[in-house]
């Protein structure tokens, strides 16, 4: 049995049957498929049980850059470090993902939840992505259209019966630099370049959330949900500092953080699991918590808010159980 302790970055001293470590694609035509379940960093998934299969990580690390015309073609391998090939790009004067700096996991995790953060998503700029089918064992690429990207989803997550493991992804970059300072914390703020945006991007995460490094987290446990607007209108009718956000399709976007916290819910503790007490929605694991902790608290949250506000909080991490991805609603 192989401890996945630090291939989720909750910390939870899970295990796997097995562990193989994909450094190549030549890597991946003669590895075991068989409920093979496919990690980078394990930085957005709660596994809740051992694992009764193989985990293969993907440590496929390449990295290639050209210039066309006014862009800035990007293709990473799947293992590389998100951050890691943010701040490369950075030094080279290369924009576009500077707002999604310090997000920790792998290029080829950030497609399948199509993370975002400080009003970017990842998705924006992707151009293709590379795959192996483990189950019909050959290679293949999705386009952007293909991807199907929306909010913390995508096709990857549409379809958990396809075992794709991400090999490369594509980046289209703008050679112009064109600030995005919208969110709370940026705007007004004074950063001219890339680099003066992930910095000041990097500090707002630190000031907020917990290293995963030194407290076991999947940094946003729950989706912020998205509501009517006749919905959002009574809700501030009783809560009037409510933070609410405007889509573009009609709906209103609320803060689950924000909800999670006027609940009751920030800082509370169960067992030895606990939300953060600088961020409500960051569930994380104060020493030696076990699975069944964590659920029991995200549960009791989500009951919270429901109580409160008559909403329903979705998880955002990605749920695991013994033989694979499971529904929140199967624990």
């Amino acid at each position: 049995m192989q401890d996945l302790s630090s291939f989720n970055s909750f910390g939870l001293h899970v295990h796997a049957q097995n562990l193989v470590r994909i450094c190549s694609e030549a890597d991946l035509k003669n590895c075991p498929s068989d409920h093979a379940l496919i990690l980078g960093r394990g930085s957005d998934i709660l596994l809740t049980d051992d694992y009764e299969g193989t985990v293969l990580v993907n440590c496929i690390s390449s990295l290639d850059i050209r210039h066309e015309g006014d862009r800035w073609i990007v293709r990473s391998g799947g293992g590389m470090e998100l951050d890691s090939l943010i701040e490369t790009l950075i030094a080279r004067n290369i924009p576009g993902l500077e707002n999604l700096s310090a997000i920790p996991g792998t290029v080829g995790a950030a497609p399948i939840q199509n993370v975002g953060a400080y009003g970017a998503e990842v998705g924006e700029h992707i151009v293709k992505i590379e795959y192996f089918d483990l189950d019909r064992r050959c290679f293949g690429s999705l386009s952007h259209d293909e991807c199907e990207f929306g909010y913390r989803t995508s096709f990857f997550k549409k379809h958990p019966e396809l075992r794709y493991f991400v090999t490369a992804v594509t980046f289209s970059l703008a050679e112009k630099f064109v600030s995005r300072l919208t969110y709370k914390g940026l705007a007004g703020e004074a950063l001219d370049t890339p680099y003066k945006v992930r910095e000041k991007v990097i500090a707002l995460r630190r000031s907020k959330l917990p290293d995963p490094a030194q407290i076991g987290n999947a940094g946003s446990f729950f989706k912020n949900p998205e509501v009517s607007e006749d919905k959002a209108a009574d809700l501030r009718r009783s809560w009037p500092d409510m933070p609410v956000y405007p889509q573009s399709d009609g709906t209103v976007k609320l803060a689950a953080g924000w909800l999670i916290d006027k609940a009751g819910c920030r800082g509370i503790t169960h067992g030895r699991a606990g939300t953060w007490e600088n961020q409500a929605l960051v569930i994380v694991n104060r020493g030696g918590a076990r699975p069944h902790e964590i659920v029991a608290l995200a549960k009791y949250v989500q009951m919270e808010v429901m109580n409160t506000f008559g909403i329903s909080l979705e998880p955002e991490v990605r749920i695991y159980g013994k033989t694979g991805e499971i529904s929140w609603d199967q624990i």
